[in-house]
């Protein structure tokens, strides 16, 4: 089988509908397991008992009315901050992770003259699911 090399310019994200990937500079979906493992008289045994997913993305800070990813954020914070957003993570070879995140607020501002940026880590209200 050929080596294919993906790299973090072919990963989409979509967010309730809206693509954020061209101010994006950086998206990783992380999943992390509990695992619980057990000293049994015939050795040791393991058993996940929860998996928690964080979406971070680094990206130029959007602020623009009604698009923007920055403003969307803000807005469902305010107006329904236990609504979950849905997320659409892809990639350039076919996988399309599926979740949704908590809405969190933005941050704003930032220093002279840089370009305006900001750090967001949603956490997952769902399991990632791996569609390929």
């Amino acid at each position: 089988m050929p080596t294919t090399i993906v790299t973090g310019r072919d990963i989409t994200f979509t967010i309730d509908g809206d693509n954020f990937d061209a101010q994006a500079t950086a998206a990783t979906l992380t999943i992390e397991s509990t695992i619980n493992t057990y000293q049994t008289l015939d050795g040791k045994a393991y058993y996940t008992t929860d998996s928690q997913g964080t979406f971070d993305v680094e990206m130029l800070a959007d602020w623009s009315v009604g698009a923007g990813l920055c403003n969307t954020l803000w807005s469902a914070c305010n107006s329904a901050p236990n609504t979950p957003l849905a997320v659409s993570f892809t990639a350039s070879t076919g996988a399309v992770f599926t979740f949704s995140v908590q809405p969190i607020f933005p941050s704003a501002g930032g220093t002279a003259p840089d370009a305006q940026t900001v750090s967001l880590s949603f956490t997952c209200v769902t399991t990632p699911l791996l569609n390929d």
